[in-house]
C-alpha cells in the first residue's frame, strides 16, 4: 500500500472567452468565497511535478450549465433550483458554480457524495441560519448534478433543550432538516453525533443528567430521521444501517458512534451521548455479520467519528475493536481478538474510505497504522472560528477562517469524488476545492 499522498490545491483560471456568458461573468466576479473559480482550463500539479490535465468547463447563461464533453461536443445541463427562495443570492452563485465544477470531475468511474457535518444550527442565530441555508442548498446540488448520495453527518444541533419540552423542541429542529432534504432525489444518510440526543441539555440544567423526559432514544431518533428515508436505511438497528447504491458496486456502512444504552429504569436512561462514545458489542456483530456479507463490492464506510481523538470513550466502546477491523478489512488479513472475527483474506471486496466529522476540523490521511486506509475529516459547518486543537496540527488537521455570517464563507460542506488512486474534494463556501492522490 502506498502511504504517500501528492494533496493538489485546485487553482481555477479565470476566462473571459466567448464561450462564457455575460450572466456567468457576473456570477465569477460577485463570488470571492474561494480561488478556484471554473474557467475555460484545470492544471493539478503534484507533488512530484508531474501534470495532470483535467477537462475544461464553462457557463451558459444562469438556467443552465454547459460541459465540454471528451470530443468537444457540449452537452447542456438543464438546472433547476427548487430551493433558492431559501438562501440569498451568492448561494445561488455557490450552487451554480458547484454544480458546474462536479460535472466537470464526476465521470463514470467514480462515487460521489455530499457530506455535511456539525452545523450546530442552534449554538446561535447565525449558525441557526447558515444551517437552513447550507441544508437547502444541499437539496439544489443534490438534484442538478451526478452524485451519488448525501450523508448528514451528525451534530445536527447542541443538544442544550432544557426548557420545557426540551426534547419535543429538539426533536423538531431535527424533523426540520429531514424536512428540508426529503427535497432530495438522491439517497440520504443521517449519522448519530454524540450531540444528537438532546443529552447535552444537563449543562444547562445538572437535574436532567440522564432524564429519560430530555434524551432523544433510539426510536425517536429514527423517527425524525431514517424514517422520513426508509428505502435507503437496510438492516436498520440503532442508527447504523447500509445502503447498496443502484448501478453501482458500492455499499455505503453508516455507523453510530454514539451507541449508547437507552434503557430507562426508574426515569433515567442507562448511558447517554454525551458521556458515551462508541460501538456496542451489537453493533460490531450487524457490522461484521451484515454490513460486510457482501464480497464482492466497493465499501464507503461513515461515521461521526474517527480514531484520533479519546475523549468520551471508555475500555468497553469498542473503538479499537472497529480501527483493528477496518485495517484488517483494508488490508485483506484474517481478524480474530478471541470475541469477533472474520477472515478477511479472501474477501473480494475492497474499503475505499472512511468519512466523519466531530472535531470540526478537517483532514485526508492515508493512516499508516491501518494499511494507508483513507480517512476523511470534514470540518464543521457551524459558524465559527478556532484554530487546530493542541497536537493536532502535527497531524495533518487544519481548520477553514475566516468564516463570516453573512457571506458564502459562513457555509461549507463537501462534496468528495473518488476515482481509483485519487480523490477530488469540491467544497461549497469556506475554503478551496482540492485533491488527493494515493
Amino acid at each position: 500500500m502506498k502511504n504517500r499522498i501528492d494533496m493538489i490545491k485546485k487553482s481555477y483560471i479565470k476566462t473571459a472567452g466567448a464561450i462564457i456568458s455575460a450572466a456567468v461573468l457576473m456570477m465569477s466576479a460577485g463570488c470571492g468565497s474561494r480561488n478556484d473559480v471554473p474557467g475555460s482550463s484545470v492544471a493539478d500539479i503534484s507533488a512530484s511535478g508531474s501534470s495532470v490535465q483535467a477537462g475544461s468547463i464553462a457557463g451558459n447563461d444562469k438556467g443552465s450549465t454547459s460541459v465540454s464533453a471528451a470530443d468537444g461536443v457540449s452537452q447542456a445541463r438543464n438546472v433547476t433550483l427548487t430551493r433558492d427562495l431559501e438562501y440569498p443570492d451568492y448561494y445561488e452563485q455557490e450552487v451554480r458554480k458547484t454544480i458546474q465544477t462536479l460535472d466537470n470531475t464526476i465521470t463514470g468511474d467514480s462515487v460521489s457524495y455530499i457530506f455535511i457535518t456539525d452545523t450546530h444550527l442552534d449554538s446561535n442565530e447565525a449558525s441557526t441560519t447558515a444551517a437552513y441555508r447550507m441544508y437547502n442548498a444541499v437539496v439544489d446540488v443534490a438534484n442538478n448534478s451526478d452524485v451519488d448520495f448525501v450523508c448528514v453527518g451528525g451534530d445536527i444541533y447542541d443538544g442544550r433543550h432544557a426548557e420545557e419540552n426540551g426534547k419535543a423542541n429538539a426533536m423538531q429542529i431535527i424533523r426540520n432538516v429531514s424536512g428540508i432534504l426529503s427535497a432530495c432525489n438522491k439517497p440520504v444518510f443521517f449519522l448519530h453525533g454524540n450531540h444528537d440526543d438532546n443529552s447535552f441539555s444537563a449543562q444547562v440544567d445538572g437535574n436532567l443528567l440522564y432524564s429519560a423526559d430530555y434524551i432523544i432514544n433510539k426510536e425517536e431518533w429514527c423517527s425524525v430521521t431514517m424514517a422520513y428515508f426508509p428505502q435507503y436505511a437496510t438492516e436498520y438497528e440503532h442508527g447504523y444501517f447500509y445502503y447498496d447504491l443502484p448501478g453501482k458496486n458500492v455499499r455505503v456502512v453508516c455507523l453510530n458512534m454514539s451507541d449508547s444504552d437507552d434503557t430507562v429504569v426508574n426515569g433515567e436512561q442507562n448511558e447517554m451521548g454525551m458521556y458515551f462514545y462508541g460501538y456496542k458489542d451489537k453493533q460490531i456483530d450487524w457490522l461484521l455479520d451484515k454490513a460486510f456479507a457482501r464480497e464482492d463490492c466497493q465499501y464507503l464506510i461513515m461515521s461521526h467519528d474517527a480514531f484520533d481523538y479519546p475523549e468520551g470513550y471508555n475500555a468497553s466502546s469498542n473503538r479499537d475493536t472497529l480501527h483493528d477491523i477496518l485495517t484488517a478489512a483494508y488490508t485483506h488479513q484474517n481478524y480474530n481478538n478471541g470475541k469477533f472475527a472474520k477472515d478477511f483474506s479472501s474477501w473480494n471486496s475492497n474499503i475505499v474510505l472512511y468519512n466523519c466529522g466531530h472535531l470540526h476540523m478537517e483532514r485526508v490521511y492515508m493512516a499508516p497504522d491501518m494499511g494507508g486506509l483513507p480517512l476523511i475529516n470534514t470540518d464543521k459547518g457551524k459558524v465559527a472560528e478556532h484554530g487546530v486543537w493542541g497536537a493536532f496540527g502535527s497531524n495533518g488537521y487544519w481548520c477553514q477562517n475566516p468564516r463570516t455570517a453573512g457571506t458564502i464563507t459562513e457555509a461549507l460542506f463537501d462534496i468528495v469524488v473518488s476515482k481509483p488512486g485519487e480523490l477530488d474534494f469540491v467544497r461549497f463556501g469556506a475554503g478551496d476545492d482540492w485533491q488527493v492522490k494515493y
